[in-house]
């Protein structure tokens, strides 16, 4: 009895000399979002021009405290979803919560986005030049790359613009693996994901004005307790290593990208699932783009980019024994063209590109038009 009078009064004395935290902290909620226009038109016979409510998306996020805080991205692809017919898709791009210790340290929990390469945490429309996102960001960097899990994310004290981010997420699926998409559609994406092989994912970057460059991994297994692949934590193991560079000052910008996958047990999967998955896929673009307006009108503060961009990648750069190294899925496609934006977050963009193969087969040349903003 008398230690739980003591803990009355313990609890008694918080609730009555300190406010409730509603009265400490003022609260504020945050409404922002993104979409796209496409317009694309392909050569080649019976490929008629098509134009596609690519993305609209909400962003909605609320700061419970300075500390505490909810994120979330809400995104509808291809205008509209009904019953019967293929394409669209209503989902999550992100949900998580910050709980901020110090601006070293923040813990992030929830469906977050792999800090992998350029485009999968900055991916809005008016962030990049031409007018979908770039190949290698489809096939081998399987954007938008969403998973469940928990981390530590925040800025190195003293380090002069070093930041990092650590996640412990849900790992892939190997049987959603294919030759030519990759690792792509062995994402969980937050839906009843399965955490039989949880996984590790991180990215360091150092960035001042101008100036970023990155590098970030992604190790786990794949095999999803399946006893034909395995049931250990690390069986069908995917490892990812990747680099890049961004420089934007001035009328000048440049990027690049460089990637390498490793699928352990390829050839498991492929016996399990009757497919050619690649044991490696590898790959990387560079980009330029100059401000027309910088030579015109100096003193605009609208941007017209004139860019390029080079992308080579190939999901079979290593197959296993049984696998005839498909050459159709060595790609290189340049694409070239203009980004006009009358304001930041407004851009109209169009372009072309040309799709080779080693092989010579499965080209193409596709002209593209769009719209997009951010607010």
């Amino acid at each position: 009895m008398p230690s739980f009078r003591c803990a009355f009064l313990l609890l008694a004395d918080l609730v009555l000399l300190h406010p409730p935290l509603a009265a400490q902290d003022s609260e504020t909620t945050t409404i922002g979002g993104y979409g796209e226009v496409h317009y694309t038109n392909a050569t080649g016979p019976d490929t008629p021009a098509e134009i596609n409510v690519r993305r609209f998306v909400i962003y909605l996020a609320h700061s419970f405290s300075e500390r505490l805080a909810v994120r979330s991205e809400l995104e509808l692809e291809d205008a509209k979803i009904e019953g019967g017919e293929p394409g669209g898709e209503v989902a999550l791009e992100q949900l998580y919560l910050d709980y901020t210790l110090s601006p070293a340290v923040t813990l992030r929990t929830g469906l977050v986005l792999p800090p992998i390469g350029i485009l999968n945490e900055t991916h809005e429309p008016p962030t990049f030049n031409g007018v979908d996102r770039p190949l290698f960001d489809q096939d081998v960097l399987p954007t938008t790359w969403r998973e469940l899990g928990a981390g530590v994310v925040g800025t190195l004290p003293g380090s002069s613009g070093l930041s990092y981010r650590v996640y412990l997420v849900n790992g892939l699926k190997a049987d959603g693996f294919d030759a030519v998409s990759g690792i792509r559609g062995g994402r969980q994406e937050g839906k009843e994901a399965s955490f039989a092989n949880p996984s590790f994912t991180g990215r360091l970057e150092w960035g001042r004005p101008g100036l970023r460059v990155g590098g970030s991994f992604w190790y786990g297994g794949s095999a999803n307790q399946d006893p034909a692949l395995g049931t250990g934590t690390f069986d069908n193991a995917v490892a990812l290593v990747e680099a890049d560079a961004r420089y934007d000052a001035g009328p000048l910008m440049f990027r690049g990208v460089v990637a390498n996958i490793s699928i352990a047990d390829a050839d498991l999967i492929n016996a399990a699932y009757g497919g050619q998955v690649g044991s490696r896929i590898a790959g990387g673009y560079v980009e330029a783009a100059y401000n027309l307006l910088s030579a015109i009108a100096p003193a605009s503060t609208q941007r017209l980019n004139a860019f390029v961009r080079h992308e080579r990648f190939n999901t079979h750069a290593g197959v296993p024994d049984g696998v005839i190294q498909d050459e159709s899925l060595a790609r290189r496609i340049t694409t070239f063209g203009l980004s006009y934006k009358p304001v930041y977050n407004v851009v109209f963009k169009g372009d072309y590109q040309l799709q080779r193969t080693r092989a010579g087969l499965a080209e193409g040349e596709l002209l593209s038009l769009g719209v997009g903003y951010q607010f």
